[in-house]
């Protein structure tokens, strides 16, 4: 089979990741081809390209930000040369496949995986309206990342039957600085018994940030030996936050071996105001590493509380720091290696994939 996936960028985000591992998996047995829309020599947007596989054929386009009338007719030239059985695209670029969906409707399948909440992906009313159309026709067959994205499509799109497939992610074990990273996180402990906490996120207002420091700070205040990882990019745009947070916080920005952190961490924390389903949720499931997050997007379909991880009950600071204490207390109730089985059921990648598989094989 032959699939062609089209992606906005290959900038550090989890759909970003999660597509790098998606193509990579599909290619052990089929034609896969990535493109990406931005130039990726610029802003970072080339974050992931080196964990592209050898079997994937990577096309950058190359394109300028901004809607551009004329990618229409460069995708339909793309299209009519390669000639594939599956086009699958992610974010925003779905726009520029509708009117292609229909010209190709009988040589292509037209696949699309709304990757966040239906509101946040939707610029307009009209936008809205030309989505529903085509969903509902089955000219691009819409799945949801998690049963909350399911129902939110639906309610959305005015639509019944959207196909649910959680995300996946690959994950082959510790690297070769796993050690480099426990001597590093030895080091902030300061020969201190503490808990060690991992946050993965970007700087972002939707992330919570400013609420998770505020809670360890109190936390601190209140004598709890603890120390929290903040790792991911943009937090020097925010020169306040990072003042905000104690000596027990710790900037470390972008890793790529970020699994070795959770790996080497008692807690992974997501204090988020809104979701899909977290790609490192999953990478903490992956690692045995206990999730304590907010109740928002595809987290509360995969945390049972108490079982899976600790969910507080709602995105207010109180809410959350009782969240927090109560894992001080509890971490022992679970058991990181029924997480790490939990992941091998339910989120690897070669699950993940062999659903999308069974999906674009259907008549």
């Amino acid at each position: 089979m032959k699939i062609l996936h089209f992606v906005y960028s290959l900038g550090q985000g989890g759909a970003e990741r999660f597509v790098i591992d998606l193509v990579n998996e599909q290619s052990q047995k089929n034609i896969v081809k990535l493109y990406a829309l931005r130039d990726d020599s610029v802003n970072n947007l080339d974050f992931f390209v080196n964990e592209i596989g050898e079997k994937v054929q990577y096309i950058n386009l190359k394109i300028s930000p901004g809607f551009k009338t004329k990618l229409f007719f460069k995708f339909n030239k793309i299209l009519k040369t390669e000639k594939p059985d599956v086009v699958h695209c992610h974010l925003d670029l779905v726009n520029y496949f509708f009117p292609l969906s229909i010209i190709h409707r009988k040589q292509i399948k037209f696949v699309y995986t709304i990757h966040s909440h239906a509101v946040a992906e939707v610029k307009s009313e009209l936008e809205r309206i030309i989505r529903s159309f085509f969903f509902k026709h089955r000219f691009f067959i819409p799945i949801a990342i998690s049963h909350e994205t399911k129902t939110s499509s639906e309610n959305f799109y005015n639509l019944k039957g959207i196909i649910v497939i959680y995300n996946g992610r690959s994950f082959s074990g510790k690297t070769k600085d796993y050690e480099k990273v426990q001597r590093e996180i030895e080091w902030f402990k300061s020969g201190k018994d503490s808990l060690v906490f991992c946050h993965l996120a970007r700087y972002d207002k939707l992330k919570n940030q400013k609420m998770l420091i505020n809670v360890f700070n109190r936390l601190r205040e209140e004598d709890e030996k603890i120390i929290l990882l903040m790792i991911g990019n943009g937090f020097d745009n925010d020169p306040e936050l990072k003042m905000l947070a104690n000596d027990h916080i710790h900037f470390l920005g972008t890793k790529c071996n970020v699994m070795d952190y959770l790996s080497a961490s008692d807690a992974f924390c997501l204090s988020s105001l809104s979701e899909g389903m977290p790609i490192s949720l999953i990478e903490a499931f992956a690692c045995g590493c206990i999730p304590v997050c907010t109740p928002v997007g595809g987290i509360v379909n995969t945390i049972e509380h108490g079982v899976t991880g600790f969910l507080s009950r709602s995105v207010s600071e109180e809410d959350y720091l009782e969240a927090v204490r109560e894992f001080i207390i509890k971490k022992n109730d679970i058991d990181r290696e029924r997480l790490i089985n939990y992941y091998h059921d339910n989120f690897s990648i070669e699950k993940c994939c062999s659903k999308y598989m069974k999906i674009y094989q259907e008549e």
